[in-house]
């Protein structure tokens, strides 16, 4: 395996084996010709790659959307323009686009939605072996759960920005333990039945009217589903992408769920949490449990300061989410900065594919956001990053990620709206999770799994 940083003399050398004559005359000094001796002709402008990314990355993730890109073109020459899409339109924007045949030359993707997927399906994004192959680049430099997000049909489209597992953290308040005599937990090994019993004794006031909860996660976020669905043992979906059959995971998901909401009344509701969110409840000591996605460490340090509690607040901890004694892994919800079909540069589109998943990448993301990619040998690539304990929980959550089964119909936010809004009525206590509710939420699921693309 060989860990790549391309710098200029390097990108033209390869430009050179691919056949690239036009980036080699765009990368050569001004008034140069690719025709050799006694060529003539203007000078060529610079290749400027277009990506299409989420508004707002470039002022939250700078290293990914600034610091790595200026690097880029420094190393090859190859300039980069931002162009930003309003997250709640970005779909439906880069579809328009597509059918205009005026897509860029990089997208932003994810695919908890599906919508990677239905991208590659519908032709959008281009596969990257035989590129991969002339650089000597391997599937090996990704942890295979990542990369395997990555891989449709046995091509590789796009390299991970990220495979996280999303929300498979649990943020603890080390001071609200300690007075309810519950011992702090292991970072590694908590179960359900645990996540009850402390709930149970933390939480404070009237069952209906909670000063303190106990618990929260989000029963509505489809990474928090899936997640869940797993770590009971069960599966999203069938391995065709035909059918979500409700599995002893999802029952036992759903049931736990129904429990802390309806039966025990330790978890806040929307509603409940109000504008502070769970990370203001978490820091004003009225939710001592809470699960969540990577992002939410550096919130926590900001809302409550240092974990050891040396800000002069209360000490904290982070620790993995129960796994269940038949999980089937962390969904790997995969992020890219794919290079698409409409490009006229696809090497080069290919040469920032990887510079924003490769080593480098990955110490600019770890050192200034505190996020990791998924990379293999993550842990030895980015410096002094690795020393923090939540780096090392996220590496280990990162190992066990297993793919997002995929939809055949690619129809993921419909899938994810119906499972929300069912299985709502049960968390606001309007079903029973009887045999006839899980009866017509398979129902309803199966319906639209069997409508076309």
């Amino acid at each position: 395996m060989r860990q790549h940083q391309l710098n200029r003399r390097e990108f033209l050398r390869l430009s050179s084996a691919m056949g690239a004559v036009t980036l080699l005359a765009a990368c050569a000094a001004p008034g140069a010709a690719p025709g050799g001796e006694g060529a003539t002709g203007a000078s060529q402008e610079p290749i400027v790659l277009r990506l299409h990314m989420r508004a707002g990355g470039e002022t939250s993730e700078p290293a990914i959307y600034v610091h790595r890109p200026r690097e880029f073109t420094e190393e090859t020459g190859i300039q980069v323009e931002l162009d930003p899409i309003p997250a709640g339109e970005y779909w439906a924007k880069i579809e328009t686009l597509a059918a205009s045949n005026t897509l860029g030359d990089n997208m932003f993707t994810d695919n908890k939605n599906w919508q990677h997927n239905r991208a590659v399906h519908f032709g959008l994004i281009q596969d990257i072996d035989d590129f991969m192959e002339a650089e000597g680049i391997s599937h090996d430099e990704w942890l295979p759960g990542v990369i395997g997000a990555c891989i449709v049909d046995g091509k590789t489209y796009g390299l991970p920005k990220t495979g996280h597992p999303a929300h498979a953290y649990v943020w603890i308040n080390h001071d609200m333990f300690e007075e309810a005599g519950i011992p702090i937990p292991e970072t590694y090994g908590s179960t359900w039945e645990q996540y009850r019993e402390w709930a149970n004794l933390l939480a404070k006031g009237d069952p209906d009217q909670r000063t303190v909860y106990g618990f929260h996660m989000p029963t509505n976020n489809i990474q928090m589903i899936v997640n869940g669905i797993r770590t009971f043992g069960g599966w999203e979906l069938n391995e065709e992408g035909t059918a979500s059959p409700i599995d002893e995971g999802w029952r036992g998901f759903i049931q736990t769920a129904y429990e802390f909401y309806q039966v025990d009344k330790i978890m806040p509701t929307a509603a409940d949490i109000g504008s502070a969110g769970t990370v203001g409840l978490f820091a004003a000591q009225k939710l001592p449990i809470m699960v969540s996605s990577r992002g939410t460490n550096k919130s926590v340090r900001e809302a409550v300061g240092p974990e050891d509690g040396s800000g002069g607040n209360f000490r904290w901890s982070a620790i993995a989410l129960a796994e269940g004694p038949n999980f089937n892994g962390w969904g790997s919800s995969l992020n890219t900065h794919a290079g698409t079909t409409q490009s006229k540069h696809k090497y080069e589109s290919f040469l920032l594919t990887y510079a924003l998943s490769d080593a480098r990448f990955a110490y600019l993301n770890a050192n200034e956001i505190g996020y990791l990619v998924g990379r293999a040998n993550e842990l030895e690539e980015i410096g002094p990053a690795a020393e923090d304990p939540f780096i090392q929980l996220q590496f280990n959550q990162y190992a066990k990620g297993v793919p997002y089964r995929i939809g055949a119909n690619y129809r993921g936010l419909e899938w994810e709206q119906i499972i929300v809004n069912t299985t709502d009525l049960v968390y606001l206590g309007e079903r029973e999770p009887d045999e006839a509710f899980f009866t017509e939420l398979e129902t309803a699921l199966q319906e639209l799994l069997a409508r076309p693309i």
